[in-house]
């Protein structure tokens, strides 16, 4: 963007933030993850409902650091509903999201509230989805972290336009090509999604990283690899279901319904993970977000992921740019701890004794992605956080 463009987006700015009678849609417009309407100014465009985006001291996402990890021996696996679902999958110009069917005023109804309040759009939007007069499937999470079970409402895919970065999280400083986002909302406490973002223990967000699959993972469909390296290296399934719909979303507001979803499927797997408590990663920052990070990527091809890149931030009269990057980055941890429930000690006799070796790749080629994504069992960090848990459970580092 030139000059004159950057001043014309900085006076438009302005006169939102003068005009405080303007809808939540003015504003869901004009943040984006670059220049002056980018993270970095997402407090400023609108303080009186985006100041946690600048002052918060609870913010997502964060750098897994090893070392600040806490081993919880209490902690258990999640509990995810196996109900195939249906919804919209949709291009914001910010990012893809899937917003899932649910009927109660926190699915895809959400689509209506941030783009457009009538009746017309959200008959509009049942009639993509299919959703009238009809029966529809409910997705609940709970367990691990999690006191409430929490409904399932939405998917978001970060990504990036380059293979080192994307994923929103970091994992001891490096990133990943992507991140799928499982957004849910507190249903015990609380009736939909814009009641719950604002609230106490409203959201649970499940995280899982993105990689590449290589050649010889993409091969092991054929059976000719190891249980462990074809049940988890190849592509899921599940995700390619979404991304075989991207080529129908290339511009900003284009919709595409998708039935069938298994989210329970589309989790490489559930029971080794690490949370920490957050917030939302989009204005406004909200700190009520419980974090879910499971220990094992999903994996795409290098087709699915140039089929992301391909998308636009724009309509198709004014593309503008790629649709990657949209990521926030990192934020300070502060005093917050990071917990997991896997234990590194061999002996121990837990029962979850999982490696977190899961990111990285026996690959020694130079291309590997080892140079990207270190292991976190070669750096026992997790010993000397257990051993401060054991000897007070109410620990906190205050590093």
């Amino acid at each position: 963007m030139g000059a004159a463009g950057r001043v014309l987006e900085l006076r438009t700015i302005v006169l939102l933030a003068l005009c405080p009678h303007e809808s939540l849609t003015n504003w869901n417009d004009w943040w984006t993850y670059e220049g002056i309407s980018g993270p970095d100014f997402w407090g400023k465009l609108n303080p009186g409902l985006w100041g946690l985006c600048s002052t918060g001291r609870r913010q997502s996402p964060i750098n897994i650091e090893p070392q600040r990890l806490l081993f919880d021996p209490q902690l258990q696996g999640l509990q995810v509903g196996k109900a195939r679902v249906r919804g919209i999958l949709h291009n914001t110009g910010q990012g893809v999201v899937f917003r899932l069917d649910t009927l109660d005023g926190s699915s895809s109804a959400n689509l209506a509230v941030q783009s457009e309040t009538s009746g017309h759009m959200v008959e509009h939007i049942q009639h993509l989805s299919g959703i009238k007069n009809d029966i529809v499937s409910l997705v609940n999470i709970s367990g691990g972290p999690l006191s409430y079970s929490y409904r399932v409402y939405e998917i978001q895919l970060h990504f990036g336009r380059h293979d080192h970065q994307g994923s929103e999280h970091l994992l001891a400083g490096f990133a990943f090509p992507a991140e799928v986002q499982i957004y849910a909302y507190n249903s015990e406490l609380y009736m939909n999604t814009s009641d719950a973002r604002s609230r106490a223990y409203g959201i649970a967000v499940i995280s899982v990283f993105i990689k590449v699959a290589k050649p010889k993972e993409i091969s092991s469909r054929s059976g000719q690899g190891s249980l462990k390296e074809s049940k988890l290296s190849k592509p899921n399934l599940e995700l390619k279901m979404l991304t075989d719909q991207l080529q129908h979303i290339v511009f900003k507001g284009d919709s595409v319904p998708l039935k069938a979803l298994s989210i329970h499927e589309l989790l490489p797997q559930t029971s080794a993970l690490i949370t920490y408590e957050g917030s939302l990663t989009t204005p406004g920052c909200e700190e009520t977000a419980t974090w879910i990070l499971l220990n094992r990527p999903l994996y795409v091809s290098p087709q699915q992921l140039a089929i992301m890149r391909k998308l636009k931030q724009g309509e198709p009269i004014t593309p503008m740019a790629p649709l990657g990057n949209n990521f926030r980055p990192p934020q300070p941890l502060h005093q917050r701890e990071i917990r997991t429930n896997i234990d590194l000690y061999p002996n121990r006799g837990n029962r979850n004794r999982e490696s977190i070796a899961n990111f990285d790749d026996t690959d020694d080629s130079e291309n590997s992605v080892t140079t990207h994504c270190p292991s976190m069992q070669t750096k026992k960090f997790y010993q000397v956080s257990s051993e401060h848990l054991a000897i007070n459970p109410n620990f906190v580092d205050s590093r």
